[in-house]
């Protein structure tokens, strides 16, 4: 090999090196840092606003970098849960819960990742929060759909199964909430908490069905 064509080699392999260091090290460290000093922030400065709060979480999850977007989404996801099930406010929830989505959407599209059932539950977990707190169905749908996932890319998995259970009752959906039900007693028998719930539900529903309208020979 000529002298030119190892100068070559050699300044080709130290690009290579540095590109994997650049990308693969350096941004993802300043991004999981802008992150850290987003929440530290937030906990010595709560924010004034939603648009604030926005804002300020959208540093880190906007920085540029080839990994680690899909782990800063799901701590986000984390936090907005905690923000969502301690706020009142229905039209703050709704736009956090937007905000949120509109860095998942790419990630739940892809349909898998190494922590992608955590990311169902997650998702399925603040939109269900979301709905307790609105009231508006198109959440309750959107939890459905990602517990649904959930249990289908595990069928034991019990955060999904568990917050299906929750919707089904939600819903009012007797044949979901027995399957459902059925299924974790299966899985979990020692969980009694789950079967009182389950029997409270039927409880309820029993007592809600109108009676029967007698036919005019009584019967």
């Amino acid at each position: 090999m000529n002298p030119v064509s190892k100068k070559i080699i050699a300044v080709a392999v130290a690009v290579a090196i540095v590109s994997i260091a650049y990308y693969g090290s350096y941004l993802p460290l300043r991004k999981a840092q802008a992150f850290i000093a987003t929440l530290q922030r937030l906990s010595t400065t709560p924010p004034t606003s939603l648009n604030n709060l926005e804002t300020r979480l959208a540093i880190p999850l906007d920085a540029p970098s080839p990994i680690g977007q899909e782990e800063l989404v799901r701590n986000t996801a984390n936090s907005v849960l905690n923000f969502v099930q301690q706020s009142p406010d229905a039209t703050s929830t709704d736009a956090l819960v937007s905000f949120l989505m509109n860095y998942y959407s790419p990630i739940l599209s892809r349909g898998r990742g190494m922590s992608f059932g955590q990311d169902l539950y997650l998702v399925g977990a603040v939109n269900e929060i979301a709905f307790s707190r609105t009231g508006q169905t198109g959440f309750l749908t959107t939890a459905q759909q990602s517990y649904q996932e959930g249990v289908a890319l595990g069928p034991n998995r019990p955060q999904s199964l568990y917050g299906l259970f929750d919707v089904y009752r939600a819903e009012g959906n007797v044949a979901g909430v027995v399957q459902v039900a059925n299924t974790i007693t299966t899985n979990w028998p020692s969980d009694t908490s789950i079967k009182q719930t389950f029997a409270q539900f039927m409880a309820s529903v029993t007592t809600s069905t109108p009676p029967k309208a007698k036919t005019k020979t009584g019967k």
